[in-house]
């Protein structure tokens, strides 16, 4: 079992609730919903600009280095994932093939999902 600080924890967290928040949006062709996916985007590359040093940087995670490249790995997978999505599907054109718009947040949620899966196993996170 990984060690890490309360700060990452707590980082850890804050990004689930957003992540939890954006990925279960369903934008409906109405503006008040497009803009609150987009201030939700915002606050989730927020946390990922947070959480990546975070990860590089913690000092009690660092006694263990090989659990630290396997989260900073999984985390940096599923950031370029979202990364790719965000970039292939801004807000304003989701309404042009929302079916190819979930396929996409599919591998966004594959990642994601490894992610969480490592944190609940090597830090007994429960996010």
């Amino acid at each position: 079992m990984a060690i890490v600080s309360e700060e990452l924890r707590r980082a850890l967290r804050d990004y689930a609730a957003i992540e939890q928040t954006v990925s279960t949006a369903s934008p409906a062709r109405c503006d008040a919903a497009k803009r609150a996916l987009l201030r939700d985007r915002r606050l989730l590359a927020e946390q990922i600009g947070r959480l990546g040093p975070l990860i590089d940087q913690n000092e009690m995670l660092a006694m263990s280095p090989d659990d630290q490249r396997e989260m900073s790995h999984l985390f940096a997978a599923m950031r370029y994932a979202l990364a790719l999505h965000q970039a292939d599907w801004p807000v304003v054109r989701i309404d042009e093939d929302p079916v190819a718009y979930h396929q996409s947040a599919q591998q966004v949620k594959v990642k994601s999902a490894a992610f969480w899966r490592w944190c609940r196993e090597r830090l007994n996170l429960k996010a």
